[in-house]
């Protein structure tokens, strides 16, 4: 069963690297495709698909892929490396042939024998690489490869057509073949052998559809066809919701029968007896209960005492999960109970979740659990019935009236925070009604926090050195928190660097000294600096030096986009607050202040800055507070007016006159 649904996402990784078909149904190439130097639809594409077409037959058990490719840039010489995999054992790659075709039509076939690398061994299932270089490949040329995945006779394709890739695509042509045992009813063909993610048997093939407006897919009697032309190239724009849910697509997959909410009703019905047996409060469980919280503590004294025991448990998410052997010989057991999971004080982030939804309710407490999915990966889509779109838990604590989502799975997290990726997310949930669909709250602005200060001290000839200190609560200190349990000292603290030097005007370097509460996430973390450089610019008479110290120029990316076919997603609301000392050279004095400055966006951002002279030292305030994680694209004017303001304030200077020689 899990190699069925393995095999079926190896299909799909690969499914644009594909290679060339034999050499009888190779194409001669057009005078207008050989003198192609650009697509005039669109002019930045490095690569244009001149022809992609996908079959799949499951009365002959394979799949094939024929593409044909005109590269029009250097970037686009990427496509000459094709990279396919297939589960060894149950698939193979045959029938590999390819050409390249240079703009003057000079023919060089493709003589190399693919490279066969082993990739990855689950069990007895070898998921292999087969890894090859169209010959010759140059700016100009056109490449046609084709490829067969021969799939064991025991075997039920569903194939996944990415219709949408990062190059455009001039025509494309679709076909499978479905089994005709999946059509007719779930009593006509159930001795498949397959079955869901809760073991229930599958008997229907089913189908999602996201296609261009006015297109749509042929099928009749278990035969799938679509054609389809001039393609546009997945959207590539900042901060985009994530592609996978917004691409044109075709997905085929296998289902119980049911359909629509009762397909998700059934599924969630499986899975809640599921979880009641893995998360049962137990004896064991209650007696742990018992150790931690004290019979006079609130609901919620409670809850975050059982959550800060679970958080101090081995997560193997962050680190790494005992092996069968490792069990046996501390005499564990895999779990399969939350007693389990306590027992041998370490498991996955899902096991965490269901341990901590275990204790609660062993104290009493009324808590549900909820399947999401991951926001950065997808978005829930109740159309596309597959269960294995969910894939992140969370629990959901009722008290006093009101309901607060908790992350247990996620190391370092606080409690009453979720990751950034649950908020906002789409899912399936238990509740006092049953089983519901549900999105979990967005974070409010003022949880994620960035206080920036710096003590600056200017040299006469506009040189610089600071002390900088970041103080980080809610995402940005879970982000570092959790990359410290998963890297060294050494590559957080470059990767910290990294980072300084998109907070610092150009010209200035900066380097991390230390972190502060790095292992306690009820604190802020804190991250302390030392920064040189020279960001200004010098004259006999006067300094300049930037306004506002830090720097803002992740925000100019709105600005240097003028238009937007896709929603904004700034995955968090956030406030950053700035305090900036310059400390003048001896007798310069302030000729120019940033001004104060106010700009509202009301019920969505605002931008506050002020500055001070007192004596030889300049102080300058800035807020900048942003209420909204997602906006759609009919918005974007809007949020780019802003921005297009605060870009302006930002670039203000303080200009300091030098003394009279």
């Amino acid at each position: 069963m899990r190699i069925r649904f393995f095999a079926r996402f190896v299909l799909v990784l690969f499914a644009m690297a594909a290679p060339a078909l034999v050499q009888a149904q190779f194409q001669p190439p057009t005078s207008e495709e050989l003198k192609m130097t650009a697509d005039p639809a669109y002019p930045d594409a490095a690569a244009v698909y001149l022809y992609r077409e996908e079959k799949a037959d499951d009365n002959l058990h394979f799949k094939s892929e024929f593409v044909r490719i005109k590269i029009l840039k250097e970037a686009g010489k990427e496509l000459a490396t094709v990279n396919l995999g297939y589960l060894r054992g149950l698939q193979t790659v045959a029938a590999v042939s390819g050409r390249t075709i240079h703009s003057d039509g000079t023919v060089i076939p493709l003589t190399v024998k693919p490279e066969d690398l082993t990739r990855l061994k689950e069990g007895q299932v070898e998921f292999h690489g087969v890894v090859f270089n169209m010959p010759s490949v140059e700016v100009g040329s056109i490449l046609e490869y084709y490829y067969q995945i021969r799939i064991n006779e025991n075997y039920f394709s569903s194939p996944d057509w990415e219709i949408q890739i990062p190059y455009p695509v001039r025509k494309a042509h679709y076909v499978f073949n479905a089994f005709p045992g999946f059509f007719g009813g779930a009593s006509t063909f159930s001795t498949t052998g397959m079955v869901d993610e809760h073991g229930i048997p599958e008997t229907d093939l089913l189908w999602y559809v996201n296609l261009p407006n006015g297109k749509t897919l042929s099928q009749g009697n278990g035969h799938f066809n679509l054609d389809l032309s001039d393609i546009p190239p997945l959207p590539n724009e900042e901060w985009m919701p994530p592609i996978e849910s917004q691409r044109y697509q075709v997905l085929f997959y296998y289902s119980p029968g049911s359909s629509g909410a009762a397909y998700w009703t059934n599924e969630a019905n499986v899975w809640h007896k599921e979880i009641d047996r893995f998360a049962e409060p137990t004896s064991d469980i209650k007696n742990a209960v018992a150790g931690i919280v004290a019979p006079g503590d609130s609901d919620i004294d409670k809850a975050k005492k059982l959550y800060a025991a679970v958080q101090a448990l081995d997560n193997t998410d962050f680190s790494r999960a005992k092996t069968k052997s490792e069990l046996k010989q501390q005499g564990l057991k895999a779990a399969k109970r939350a007693e389990d999971t306590w027992k041998q004080k370490s498991g996955s982030g899902e096991d965490m979740a269901l341990l901590y939804l275990a204790l609660l309710r062993g104290a009493g407490l009324t808590a549900y659990p909820m399947k999401l999915v991951n926001r950065e990966r997808a978005l829930f889509n109740q159309n596309f019935l597959n269960w294995g779109q969910l894939n992140d838990l969370v629990i959901i604590l009722s008290t006093g009236g009101s309901e607060i989502v908790l992350d247990p799975g996620e190391k370092m997290c606080p409690f009453q925070m979720v990751d950034w990726r649950h908020s906002g997310a789409g899912g399936i949930r238990l509740s006092d009604k049953g089983v519901v669909p549900w999105t979990t709250p967005q974070s409010a602005y003022n949880i994620n926090t960035l206080i920036r200060t710096a003590n600056v001290t200017v040299s006469e000839g506009g040189g610089v050195t600071a002390k900088l200190q970041f103080s980080m609560a809610g995402q940005q200190a879970l982000h570092w928190r959790q990359m410290a349990l998963r890297v060294d000292e050494d590559t957080l603290n470059h990767r910290f660097d990294e980072w300084l030097s998109t907070q610092l005007p150009s010209g200035v370097q900066a380097h991390l000294s230390h972190f502060a509460k790095l292992d306690d996430p009820n604190s802020d973390l804190t991250a302390y600096a030392n920064a040189t450089g020279a960001p200004g610019s010098a004259t006999a008479k006067r300094l300049l030096l930037p306004g506002t110290f830090f720097s803002n120029s992740g925000d100019t990316r709105f600005i240097e986009q003028p238009n937007r076919t896709q929603p904004v997603d700034m995955q968090y609301a956030q406030t950053i607050k700035d305090g900036v000392i310059y400390h003048m050279p001896t007798g310069y004095t302030v000729e120019t202040l940033p001004q104060v400055t106010s700009l509202p966006w009301p019920n969505h951002a605002i931008l506050q800055i002020k500055s001070s002279n007192t004596g030889s030292d300049v102080t300058l305030l800035r807020t900048f507070g942003r209420a909204f994680t997602v906006l759609p694209a009919s918005d974007y004017g809007a949020l780019r007016d802003f921005y297009q303001k605060v870009a302006a304030a930002d670039q203000q200077q303080l200009v300091l006159d030098a003394p009279a020689k």
